[in-house]
């Protein structure tokens, strides 16, 4: 910075500080006329802020997310079996269908699923989150000592339109996960 832009720097710095100061005493029209005013100064000091302001598209705005818990216990869950959480809270997007247990993606992005299931003592439940056949995480317990208890399992992973994930089983699955401890949630953090 040239010598000659100190004194404009120390002024505009000045108006900002008694400006902010003053701000909640001003009627709006004089203070974005004040607003205006530093923005043209430090536009003609060569300064302009590193961000600039993006418009939001329409793929940012739309909000998809979902979260269900399971509307029945199940007990001596098979092998290999998706898990329908049917009590549905929330379904922005329209992506869970409780009918399938199934998360179809509405769109490319990057997406978070959380899942925790609720047990009693002598359990052993093994739940996968499964993205498009592809056992890609695994929570489980093995014959659980305390009278009850939840497992929770997280995954966030990128997924193309009409991509799918789900909770299955994927190990013997014996005694009881209950309904109103054990659920399902997702959203999408990104990306269009």
């Amino acid at each position: 910075m040239s010598f000659g832009a100190a004194p404009l720097v120390f002024v505009f710095v000045n108006m900002v500080v008694i400006g902010c100061t003053d701000a909640d005493q001003q009627k709006p029209s004089s203070f974005l006329s004040s607003y205006d005013s530093y923005r043209n100064i430090c536009h003609k000091i060569g300064w302009e802020p590193k961000c600039r302001k993006q418009p939001i598209s329409d793929c940012q705005r739309k909000v998809i997310a979902f979260h269900a818990f399971l509307s029945t216990r199940l007990n001596k869950v098979p092998t290999n079996t998706i898990i329908k959480f049917g009590r549905v809270l929330v379904n922005e997007g329209n992506g869970y269908d409780p009918n399938t247990g199934k998360f179809t993606a509405p769109m490319d992005g990057v997406y978070s699923f959380s899942w925790t299931y609720h047990t009693n003592k002598g359990s052993i439940a093994y739940l996968g989150g499964f993205v498009d056949g592809t056992l890609t995480a695994r929570i489980g317990n093995y014959h659980q000592t305390n009278t009850w208890e939840n497992t929770s399992g997280h995954l966030i992973i990128k997924m193309k339109k009409g991509g799918q994930f789900w909770i299955q089983t994927f190990l013997t699955t014996t005694q009881i996960i209950a309904e109103d401890y054990t659920s399902l949630s997702g959203y999408r953090i990104s990306g269009c």
